[in-house]
């Protein structure tokens, strides 16, 4: 998909606030209020735009966060379909991928702490069973998503990370924690009638919300294939320890033109997960080589695979808002 100027522009305001208002996005790139919105719902019939997001602290809602890696067999022609039907309907399953390689299928678990994940994983197992040849469960212990690399920028926006705060939330907070988090532009007019307050009185809890660390920022979800990206996942495994390592290894993430995103994992058999955004092969060759280049001394890649497709965005599951 080609992309111009003005539409570059606006994709990179909203992946850093995607609810900044239409008028105030045509005042930073000179344009009238109705060519913007035009911009933006083009965006959005094209496919480009996949959803707009809420970033919400799963340490503040005091959340446990899985990730499952699958290895699928004996499938028939429907049974993949049935798998991630069952996935997308369960309350506490997130972020859904297919890909190939050795793991078909990869998907978050997010649920209240008290909740039994472990059982929640089990009962899937079971119930899929004889199509499951291997499978891998992780803590996620932390992450972050560059999404302005899609566009050719490293440079992020300063997201305040809030440190883990005990929030106290009521009914209406969780109402309106729900509502964005399916759509992070909600109108505060709409989200007040169905949570039965006042248009201020939602600008004065969400201010709340945003000021205590439940919601960290706003942004939005590309398609990469509409920009003619192949995503690979990347496992790598600690082989030297220590927080220099970390931070070596983060800050990396933060500012390689390729890299969308990482995960942390606490315990597992592999220590981190990067996205990798390339245009063909010989890009993944050439950023695997610079990788071992820079880390042969303290970590080994343990897998690539490529992701195919994102079944669901980066949402939590609607299970934390019962």
């Amino acid at each position: 998909m080609e992309l111009d100027l003005y539409d570059k522009r606006i994709l990179e305001i909203l992946l850093n606030n995607s609810r900044e208002q239409i008028s105030s996005i045509g005042k930073k790139i000179r344009l009238r209020r109705e060519n913007v919105n035009y911009r933006i719902n083009r965006l959005i019939r094209s496919g480009l735009i996949k959803e707009f997001n809420t970033i919400i602290n799963e340490k503040n809602l005091n959340l446990s966060h899985y990730v499952v890696f699958l290895e699928l067999i004996n499938l028939k022609d429907d049974t993949e379909e049935k798998i991630l039907n069952y996935l997308k309907n369960s309350k506490y399953m997130g972020w859904i991928g297919t890909s190939a390689g050795k793991w078909s299928l990869t998907f978050d678990v997010i649920a209240p702490e008290r909740t039994e994940i472990e059982k929640i994983v089990k009962d899937f197992l079971d119930k899929f069973s004889r199509f499951i040849d291997d499978y891998v469960l992780l803590r996620f212990q932390e992450g972050d998503y560059f999404g302005l690399k899609f566009l050719g920028l490293v440079k992020e926006a300063n997201v305040n990370k809030s440190i883990h705060n005990e929030v106290k939330l009521d009914k209406k907070d969780i109402k309106i924690l729900s509502l964005l988090n399916k759509n992070s532009r909600a109108n505060y007019v709409e989200i007040s009638k169905i949570v039965n307050l006042t248009p201020n009185g939602i600008t004065n809890r969400i201010k709340n919300l945003k000021k205590s660390g439940i919601i960290s920022s706003y942004t939005i979800s590309l398609d990469w294939k509409k920009l003619g990206y192949e995503w690979y996942g990347v496992q790598l495994k600690l082989t030297k320890f220590g927080e220099e390592v970390d931070r070596r290894l983060i800050n990396y993430f933060k500012n390689h033109e390729r890299i969308i995103f990482y995960y942390k994992y606490l315990g597992g058999i592999w220590d981190y997960d990067i996205g990798v955004i390339v245009k063909d092969s010989n890009e993944l060759r050439d950023f695997i080589n610079e990788f071992r280049k820079n880390f042969s001394d303290s970590v080994k890649i343990s897998d690539v695979f490529l992701t195919l497709e994102e079944t669901t965005g980066y949402k939590l599951p609607n299970g934390i808002f019962e």
